[in-house]
């Protein structure tokens, strides 16, 4: 504690000290000096109540009337009281209007000189900023990158000095992502609340169902074609199915690159592994989902389970197949057969063997029937509005996962393609546990090239480790091509490092007092003289430091987030469930409240 706090704390503690004496001193006067203030001194219970009742009110009062939340109060009153003496100074025509005019006078040209001095009052107000500029944005700020109002994603919500919630929106045309642990609720606070409001087609990943057992309702409501993609069959709604290989049409040219899209999202390309079997795999792989698509002997069973079958042939029927494969009009076909022909047994029975591992999934029954035929045409995203939920239980991401690859890559590449066609609101992929699908070249390239091309992305991860560790060094291709970074802490020690790194370092003014009493003595002859000098000395010396340390955004309060939009200021703000919202809670269905209302219903009856 400096010694100008200890001298304020002092006084106050003196001043509290004299005024209960002396309110103890007038007690005594009154009442006596017995013990408890005397035997006969009047009930004066009640008044003493009131008296405590009324200051408690008067001090909350005042200070409620000094603080931020008042400021507009306060505002109004200044301004009603200058006018009501402006009008008696203009009107009354005696000595109160004649006294009141020079003091109006000198106010108007304080006004008036104020107008144009203000901004070079601002500059001179300003500390300068030699170690860095970094600050929180303003709503001065938000309002300049446009990110107040009612239309737009949702990206929570900011107060002002006066505690007033404002909706945070992002309206630009940029990618989205979040980093988010579990548990965060990046579900409540962020997908929920876009699913209940968002106009536009939207595409979503939802491991539990829940995204769609709370929203689906109000997207019907919405206007919106809800297919809820389920072949787990968890949310007990009726389940919509596509087949991939119906984006296999004999005729368009585009044929063999779909074929290796859908291959290349089925074979996964891990860090370590040696790319020759891949690429052989994804060939193999692309050559037999041609043939499945375009051959006359395969007509009603045109679907990734008849891929499966052939792949598991054996000996002399998978050498049959590839002869027939031979016959093929595609000269992709062609020389898939060919090719595995000519391959060495052994070689053959490798790249086989890396295909069948990667195509287990489709031995799964409700995988294969939901994969059997198309109830829907991703390419209608951009022409009508749809919503779109891909279902798949969390402890299948890691051995069902090529299912939601394979979908998520068509979605995409065939709204790629369609640039021309921009809806009035771009198609929205949100892609929650973004690296359970793995590497997924459609979802890289889109984070780089594929802004404005009427679809974005909004991908969701629990840390940046996870997307190293996917991408290597290309993952922090997802940082710089997105518009809004949305942080909501995480323990993991590199992401932690790498938000406060993003949110710069500022300048910080440290002030400090320092006194000093200097003593000094002098003799000469029969005479001596003391002297005593106090020095007193207020210092102010800036220094560097990170607008938000790693540690500060690892204890960031479950209710605030971080969020970096574009170029502009980092913004503290902060993240609202969708059922605490007095505006979102009574468009979804709330299932907690249902399960309690169920539960007590139970204990009731029994």
């Amino acid at each position: 504690m400096t010694m100008r706090n200890t001298f304020a704390v002092g006084g106050i503690a003196l001043s509290i000290g004299l005024l209960v004496l002396s309110s103890n001193a007038d007690a005594q006067s009154l009442f006596g000096t017995q013990p408890r203030y005397g035997f006969h001194q009047p009930n004066l219970f009640y008044l003493r109540a009131a008296l405590i009742a009324v200051s408690g009110i008067a001090g909350f009062g005042l200070g409620w009337f000094l603080s931020p939340q008042a400021a507009p109060l306060r505002r109004m009153i200044l301004i009603g009281v200058l006018g009501l003496l402006a009008v008696i100074a203009i009107v009354d025509n005696g000595v109160m209007g004649w006294g009141l005019s020079s003091f109006m006078a000198m106010i108007a040209f304080a006004i008036g000189l104020g107008y144009w001095l203000r901004p070079l009052v601002e500059r001179l107000r300003e500390r300068p900023t030699s170690f860095g500029s970094a600050r929180w944005a303003n709503l001065d700020d938000l309002n300049k990158q446009k990110l107040l109002g009612s239309t737009g994603l949702s990206l929570g919500y900011v107060y002002d000095q006066q505690a007033e919630q404002h909706a945070m929106r992002y309206h630009g045309d940029r990618h989205l992502l979040t980093i988010a642990p579990n548990r965060s609720g990046k579900g409540t606070t962020a997908i929920i609340p876009n699913l209940l409001q968002y106009q536009g087609s939207i595409v979503v990943i939802d491991p539990k169902g829940e995204n769609a057992m709370i929203t689906a309702k109000q997207r019907q409501a919405m206007g919106h074609d809800v297919l809820v993609v389920d072949p787990m069959g968890i949310t007990g709604m009726k389940a919509a199915r596509l087949n991939p290989l119906d984006w296999l049409s004999i005729g368009d040219i585009e044929i063999g690159d779909n074929a290796m899209l859908l291959a290349d999202s089925i074979i996964r390309s891990e860090g370590g592994d040696d790319p020759f079997w891949n690429e052989e795999a994804k060939a193999l792989l692309r050559g037999v989902m041609l043939h499945v698509a375009t051959d006359p002997s395969e007509d009603g069973q045109r679907h990734l389970g008849r891929v499966r079958d052939l792949l598991l042939l054996d000996g002399e029927d998978m050498k049959a197949l590839f002869t027939s494969m031979l016959q093929s009009p595609l000269q992709v076909v062609r020389s898939t057969a060919a090719r595995s022909l000519q391959k060495e047994a052994k070689l053959l029975s490798n790249v086989l063997a890396s295909v069948q591992a990667q195509t287990h999934f489709l031995d799964s029954p409700r995988l294969r029937e939901n994969l059997a035929h198309s109830d829907f045409d991703f390419a209608d995203l951009k022409h009508k509005p749809m919503t779109i939920y891909l279902i798949l239980p969390s402890d299948k991401l890691n051995s069902h996962g090529s299912w939601l690859r394979l979908l998520i890559q068509q979605a995409l590449s065939v709204n790629a393609r369609n640039i021309e066609c921009q809806p009035d609101q771009p198609v929205l992929f949100l892609l929650d546990e973004l690296p359970a699908l793995g590497r997924l070249t459609m979802v890289e390239q889109a984070y780089g090239l594929m802004a404005g091309y009427g679809m974005q992305l909004w991908g969701i991860a629990q840390d940046a480790s996870q997307l190293k560790r996917i991408y290597g060094d290309g993952w922090e291709t997802f940082i710089s091509n997105a518009g809004v970074l949305q942080y909501f802490g995480s323990r993991d020690q590199m992401t932690a490092d790498y938000f406060s790194a993003l949110c710069g370092v500022t300048t910080v003014w440290n002030a400090s007092t320092a006194l000093a009493r200097a003593f000094g003595q002098t003799s000469g002859g029969n005479s001596s003289s003391t002297s005593t000098t106090i020095t007193h000395t207020d210092t102010a010396t800036g220094s560097q430091r990170k607008l938000a340390y790693p540690d500060e955004l690892m204890r960031m309060d479950e209710a605030r987030q971080l969020l970096l939009v574009e170029n502009g200021h980092p913004i503290m703000g902060s993240k609202l469930p969708w059922f605490q919202d007095p505006k979102l809670k009574e468009l979804g269905v709330n299932l907690h409240a249902q399960a309690d209302a169920k539960a007590g219903q139970v204990h009731a009856a029994a």
